[in-house]
């Protein structure tokens, strides 16, 4: 459902936002776009001058004011706003009102260029990847991309001095800590993992314990201070790994 009002009067909009969206707020999403003054008291108090902007009420009550640049709102309020609408001097005033934390918020509209109802239907999870942890997931399913013979046996084992990524054994029995990054490896990544190693070293008494950095690209300066703490690194580029609906190669973007 998409309902829009062009050039509305301040009274034409008002009727047309008693008829479309406030008999069912809870359903509909409603935006004005047209020049107007902002009023907000709260934890702070901020005046907006007038100007031409977006507002944006949606269907939960958060109240997003747009200005033409930025990708933050201006002004808002939370979901949970009770809102309401009225004409006074041929101009719309939206009052926004929000009780824990107290705050309110006054729109005064001088002129409108358009007045939108629209429902919209999303139930969709927004899926987050290319992240570190699909890095760590790679590796778990297929240890071998590291080196063959490698065992994971532990995801973020608890050391003194922090979380282990990935914890697991060698070919030959032998201990191996793995720091994954999903950027390129630095200095810092390496004395994390050089404290990684020397806490395992004391856990299970022994000097016994690789240490391999894996990340998409290791410098080399990089190389050579992990060499020089006798340290390993693995360099492993990121897997993007999205559900089968939805998989796309670059070119699809």
């Amino acid at each position: 459902m998409l309902k829009n009002l062009l050039d509305p009067t301040a009274s034409d909009a008002l009727y047309f936002i008693e008829k479309h969206h406030k008999s069912k707020p809870d359903k509909t999403m409603l935006l004005l776009v047209g020049d107007c003054m902002v009023d907000y008291r709260g934890r702070a108090r901020s005046l907006l001058d007038w100007g031409e902007r977006m507002v944006m009420i949606k269907e939960d009550g958060t109240v997003l004011v747009h200005q033409p640049v930025m990708r933050e709102p201006v002004n808002w309020q939370p979901s949970g706003t009770t809102i309401e609408y009225s004409v006074k001097d041929n101009q719309l005033i939206v009052r926004s009102r929000h009780t824990r934390p107290p705050e309110k918020m006054k729109i005064v509209f001088r002129n409108l260029k358009t007045v939108m109802v629209t429902s919209l239907h999303d139930q969709a999870s927004l899926v987050i990847a290319g992240m570190e942890t699909d890095v760590v997931n790679q590796i778990i399913i297929d240890p071998g991309i590291i080196e063959e013979g490698l065992r994971i046996s532990k995801r973020e084992k608890h050391v003194k001095s922090g979380l282990i990524d990935l914890y697991g054994f060698d070919k030959d029995h032998v201990p191996v800590v793995i720091e994954v990054k999903r950027s390129v490896a630095s200095i810092s990544s390496v004395q994390q993992l050089r404290m990684y190693v020397n806490d395992v070293k004391k856990d299970v008494k022994t000097a016994d314990v690789r240490g391999i950095l894996c990340a998409p690209r290791v410098p080399d300066m990089v190389k050579k201070l992990l060499l020089d703490y006798g340290l390993e690194w693995q360099e492993v580029e990121r897997q993007v790994v999205l559900p089968d609906d939805w998989q796309k190669t670059l070119k699809d973007f």
